[in-house]
């Protein structure tokens, strides 16, 4: 398991690298967006620059957010109830997985059908705004398997007794 976690953390330093760069890239973006509009002279391509880091910005933060547990997760019992809440928390891991399950799967599709088709302003193909879908699942993925392994040991860990 220590390989997994390695692995993930790995994996979640370069996504917040890349996230840190593409949402640098969009505030720059947007800035030059709207003093250009303010200036009458506005510039095409920002718009879908912008468009596309926040995509990228949107589904990788995703992905940190469920490998830090603070994604799809609402905290209903108190800490004292352990194993409720870790059975609610596997509830969540499942629909997580589910949905990761259905990026995976279908963002490879909507990606393929988006190469088909340029962004002519910024000379690439559309399949790159769609790719962040299912790389977000994959990573989705990874993480929640070293999630699992934490939930499941929670949940049938010895009961702890309360102390004062």
């Amino acid at each position: 398991m220590l390989f997994v976690k390695t692995i993930n953390t790995a994996c979640e330093r370069v996504l917040l690298a890349a996230f840190s760069v593409f949402f640098g890239v969009m505030i720059v973006d947007v800035m030059i967006q709207v003093a250009s509009r303010n200036a009458g002279v506005p510039i095409l391509w920002t718009l879908d620059l912008a468009q596309l880091m926040f995509s990228w910005c949107i589904f990788l933060g995703a992905a940190v957010g469920v490998r830090r547990g603070v994604h799809y997760v609402i905290l209903l019992f108190p800490e004292h109830k352990r194993r409720t809440n870790a059975v609610l928390k596997l509830v969540s891991v499942t629909a997580i997985f589910l949905v990761s399950l259905v990026m995976l799967r279908y963002g490879f599709a909507f990606s393929d059908m988006g190469s088909s088709t340029d962004v002519e302003s910024l000379g690439i193909s559309q399949y790159w705004y769609f790719l962040p879908i299912p790389l977000s699942g994959l990573l989705m993925l990874m993480f929640l398997a070293e999630i699992l392994v934490a939930d499941l040991r929670a949940l049938f860990a010895p009961k702890e007794p309360i102390g004062d």
